[in-house]
């Protein structure tokens, strides 16, 4: 096999691997209160600084961009591709079975935050720019395994990378998503729709959502006097104190699958369709079932585009929330190749104003399109069905990955098809078969990159 030599060597390496990644998983990187060389706290600093650390033992050439950002590189050449990675992490959370910062392995599993997002892929790639070395495969590009500390945040730690000078990679891939590669990432345009001064009336208030990127899982519409409510599934009425309270329960899902949930908001609003509200929460209530309602493509917006390839768009309304400080409701639209965000941006500000209603916020991110016939996705998949025998194809998703930061980047691995997810949830876990499956596929592509 044409990676046997990195294969066999990974295994040897795999209890340095597991020590390295253990050492990782121990620094609570969780978000933290900026401080003077810290500017997203303890804990993603000191991972970071774990990292470059690890980076100069192995006698890589290292650098810390600002506390936000590193980097280690082995190789020679002008051009540079990248492994990008992050080494903060989401809260740890409750009900874990094993440590959080454990990093124990039973039965074969290691446990802890991080493991699979991102920390156990990213400290593995340094571990693999290691075999490579090792292995003195020939390459005609440099290698840099580029590790960020604020992915779960935003970001802004690959913004400060590229905003300081730092050098671009021709091209590279980022291990936070899943096998065998993603091609497409549609484009997101998020935005808060509301009114800062309401008119008040008859409701109290109306909230519901976690949220602008879930399908808002629970509502609750608290209203003076009594209020006829429809008989319907999953919802209840509470009538006290001159009061009518409502509670609808949905589904949550995720904002780009807004089809497979049930939204609470939604639901709710259909159980007093037929009731007039006074003040302007009449105003939230008609925009949401008459320009929303249960599709979630956006078709009545105007916003519906489709295409064979990438998909088409969807619309999810998260979070609700009125009350006599103001309203506000968010929507998280995304849309394939053949969107655009501008499109997107008169058409929603149109059916706002149509209602009264304002665009008090607005955020987009655009898509990220690398042809299957690209170099980059070629060689990954090369890599991929080689190592793997699988045929799985290129994927495009409604999600968005570390691989938007930088030109011709996408998202390789960790997860393999099938897999349990487990990333973000208590217990948190990577099988270490599949870890250093996955790292043999990362060394590979690593090198296949850097060959011109």
């Amino acid at each position: 096999m044409k990676y046997e030599s990195i294969s066999k060597k990974i295994d040897e390496l795999q209890e340095e691997i597991l020590k390295g990644i253990q050492e990782s998983v121990a620094i609570d990187s969780v978000k933290g209160e900026p401080e003077e060389g810290a500017p997203y706290g303890k804990g993603p600093k000191a991972a970071l600084e774990q990292a470059l650390a690890l980076g100069e033992k192995l006698g890589f050439r290292t650098k810390n961009v600002g506390n936000r950002a590193g980097w280690i590189e082995f190789g020679d050449g002008e051009e540079m591709v990248a492994v990008l990675g992050h080494l903060d992490v989401v809260p740890l959370g409750q009900g874990w079975k094993y440590p959080p910062l454990g990093g124990e392995i039973h039965d074969g599993i290691l446990y802890g935050r991080g493991v699979a997002d991102d920390k156990g892929p990213t400290i593995g790639a340094i571990y693999a720019l290691k075999a490579i070395r090792e292995l003195g495969l020939p390459m005609d590009r440099r290698i840099r395994v580029i590790f960020g500390t604020d992915e779960e945040n935003g970001s802004s730690c690959v913004k400060h990378y590229i905003e300081s000078g730092e050098e671009m990679p021709v091209a590279g891939f980022t291990p936070d998503a899943e096998y065998p590669c993603i091609f497409f990432e549609k484009g997101m345009s998020k935005f808060v729709i509301g009114k800062k001064k309401v008119e008040e009336g008859n409701v109290i208030r109306f909230q519901g959502g976690t949220a602008a990127n879930v399908v808002t899982p629970k509502c609750t519409l608290t209203v003076k006097g009594n209020l006829e409510v429809e008989d319907m599934p999953g919802i209840t009425v509470t009538r006290e104190n001159g009061e009518t309270r409502i509670d609808a329960e949905g589904c949550s899902a995720h904002g780009s699958t807004p089809q497979l949930g049930e939204n609470a908001a939604i639901k709710l609003l259909e159980a007093v369709k037929n009731q007039e509200f006074s003040g302007d929460f009449q105003k939230m209530k008609d925009f949401i079932l008459e320009m929303l309602g249960r599709e979630t493509n956006g078709e009545t917006l105007g916003i519906c585009y489709q295409d064979e390839e990438t998909g088409e768009t969807t619309v999810n309304l998260g979070i609700v929330d009125y009350s006599d400080q103001g309203m506000e409701l968010t929507l998280d639209i995304r849309y394939p190749k053949n969107g655009s965000a501008s499109e997107i941006g008169e058409k929603v500000e149109q059916a706002a104003q149509k209602y009264g209603l304002e665009i008090l916020e607005q955020e987009i991110t655009p898509l990220l399109y690398v042809p299957k016939d690209s170099e980059l996705i070629q060689k990954l998949m090369h890599v991929y069905h080689e190592m793997t025998g699988r045929e799985e194809q290129p994927l495009a998703i409604g999600g968005g990955t570390y691989a938007k930061a930088f030109q011709n980047m996408v998202a390789f691995g960790p997860a393999f098809p099938g897999d349990p997810e487990s990333i973000h949830q208590p217990n948190e876990c990577i099988s270490v078969e599949k870890l250093m499956e996955s790292l043999k596929l990362e060394a590979a592509a690593m090198w296949e990159l850097a060959k011109q």
